[in-house]
């Protein structure tokens, strides 16, 4: 559950909305820059990391904008272009070949199994399960903007872009653990 921390920035982002797009987006590159530190500082690597770089360099861009322009049209589009930020960095860790779930996943992963084709499969799957869920998410809510739906809408497709993969990193893994195991121990009953 380490991937919890990752997405501080953006609950502090959505929470102080209510005091302008300014002081929301600093606030979240405040919480941004402070779990990036809190990581750096617990001995990370930079595989580890790589939403907390993604979320600090996206914030401190979104508030250069936020403040620069306070009437900027971006406003308004701040959850598509989140959520675009967000599967860019994921397919983009996919295609240097580093899945950012994979560097997650070795805090909690003895390192003699980081090699195992099991843990970087998993972590493939999982990340490509979290690009499309940001991808989807960043097509519904564009829409969402385009039809100026009621802003119900907007917070149900952003929680169910976050909420469902996070489901499935929760669950998938332990369903591959599970059937390791059974088919460990059907190699040893043969």
């Amino acid at each position: 559950m380490q991937f919890i921390k990752g997405f501080l920035p953006w609950v502090a982002f959505a929470g102080l909305a209510a005091f302008g797009w300014q002081w929301a987006s600093l606030g979240a590159l405040v919480v941004s820059t402070l779990v990036l530190v809190k990581g750096m500082m617990d001995g990370y690597k930079a595989d580890a990391l790589v939403l907390e770089y993604s979320n600090t360099l996206f914030f401190a861009l979104w508030t250069v904008l936020a403040f620069a322009d306070t009437n900027s049209p971006a406003e308004h589009l701040d959850g598509p272009v989140s959520m675009a930020w967000l599967a860019a960095t994921a397919w983009g860790s996919i295609v240097f070949g580093h899945p950012f779930t994979t560097g997650l996943a070795k805090r909690d992963v003895r390192p003699d199994m980081w090699n195992h084709p099991g843990f970087i499969r998993t972590n493939l799957i999982l990340t490509r399960v979290w690009a499309t869920a940001f991808s989807i998410s960043t097509l519904t809510l564009g829409l969402v903007v385009v039809a100026d739906l009621n802003v119900a809408f907007r917070v149900f497709f952003q929680v169910t872009g976050l909420v469902v993969p996070a489901i499935v990193t929760v669950q998938y893994p332990k369903r591959v653990q599970a059937r390791m195991n059974d088919a460990m121990v059907q190699g040893v009953r043969s």
